[in-house]
């Protein structure tokens, strides 16, 4: 290194091409005191390792109550349905607040024919519940009460390894304390509404009677039945 001490070297190329410059996917940032994304708040971001990454999605707020976000989110048939139904003011009581379970139209899809009248009611009151129970809290609650005037059923284990839990009709097995709970698993979490929030399953959820035991009384928490009983 001594012979090249303070000697001018001649000018040359850089041996290797400079870096391209990089480029933004479509994406909309805005920047004020919270970060948004798409539209949508970001209230944090941390690294998860990829074999424990979540499963299921979340949003954070949407804007409007829960008929405006439903119809915002592209819930097409869920809205129709509930305007069918009869059931748009009520979502839209802004002194209210609801646990919605929205199935997706794929979910609806599903369905060999679109229920009618009563059923139709019915079937949506069934997925809806009083009070905001968001996803940190949803798994407190083995059961949960309907509009409808029966319960779903939370069903975080079936599912665990994949972080995936299943709401629907409580078991139905003997005694009402066995089987598999019949429903939709919830596939997105934690739409904030102005009068309370929507979890999205990938099914529809079906009411059915529940079990009433011999002597009429209830089985696996079900209300009692007339005298006489049924099994």
């Amino acid at each position: 290194f001594d012979e090249v001490r303070g000697a001018v070297l001649p000018h040359t190329s850089p041996p290797f091409p400079p870096p391209p410059s990089p480029t933004m996917s479509a994406v909309a940032f805005s920047l004020s005191t919270s970060v948004r994304v798409n539209n949508v708040r970001v209230t944090s971001a941390r690294r998860t390792p990829a074999s424990k990454a979540a499963r299921v999605s979340h949003v954070t707020r949407a804007a409007g109550d829960i008929i405006e976000s439903a119809k915002a989110a592209g819930f097409n048939t869920l809205v129709m349905a509930i305007e069918k139904a009869g059931l748009t003011a009520a979502l839209k009581d802004p002194s209210a607040s609801y646990t919605v379970f929205a199935p997706t139209d794929a979910a609806f899809a599903k369905l060999r024919s679109m229920p009618e009248g009563e059923d139709l009611q019915n079937i949506l009151k069934y997925h809806v519940c009083k009070g905001k129970v968001m996803s940190r809290h949803i798994t407190n609650f083995p059961t949960i009460m309907t509009l409808e005037g029966t319960k779903v059923a939370i069903d975080s284990k079936t599912k665990k390894a994949d972080k995936i839990i299943i709401v629907g009709c409580p078991p139905q097995g003997t005694q009402g304390l066995a089987g598999d709970v019949e429903g939709g698993d919830i596939i997105q979490v934690d739409i904030e509404c102005s009068n309370g929030v929507i979890h999205v399953i990938d099914g529809v959820m079906i009411p059915k009677p529940p079990l009433v035991g011999q002597n009429g009384g209830d089985v696996g928490g079900a209300p009692p039945g007339p005298p006489g009983g049924r099994t």
